[in-house]
């Protein structure tokens, strides 16, 4: 697996995929995206939230999201994918493979409301596209 190293890989376009990923999911996951919605559908209480530890909540969503947009950028060198459209279209289907079938995976052992994956995966799915897409404006 020659092709699979950090060579090549856009580190501000790493940065700034990050930063709009961690901006989409902070505006979709709020009170004025689906928060509401994800909530009652998950049977997390505003109380539940208010209690929880943001500090390991915050830190292990940055770690995870970091992770996920380098391993994509590592991906996207390796095959060549280099132009806005098909970043999309590839960080979209990782996204919606990916992460949406550990979601759901995940929430169907634990016996979670279907809604609840669905809306996770529709986030991943659309922050992986645009992790894609911003990282191909910077090949």
């Amino acid at each position: 697996m020659d092709w699979l190293t950090f060579e090549g890989v856009p580190w501000w376009g790493v940065l700034v995929a990050f930063l709009v990923t961690f901006i989409f999911g902070w505006f979709y996951y709020s009170p004025a995206g689906q928060f509401p919605l994800w909530s009652r559908l998950a049977r997390v209480k505003n109380t539940d939230v208010e209690n929880a530890s943001m500090g390991v909540a915050f830190g292990g969503t940055i770690l995870a999201n970091v992770l996920g947009v380098i391993l994509l950028a590592v991906l996207m060198v390796g095959l060549g994918i280099d132009d806005w459209g098909s970043g999309l279209a590839f960080g979209a289907v990782v996204g919606l493979v990916f992460r949406g079938g550990a979601h759901a995976l995940h929430n169907g052992f634990a016996v979670r409301h279907p809604g609840v994956t669905a809306l996770d995966t529709l986030h991943d799915t659309v922050a992986l596209g645009l992790s894609g897409l911003v990282l191909a404006l910077f090949m």
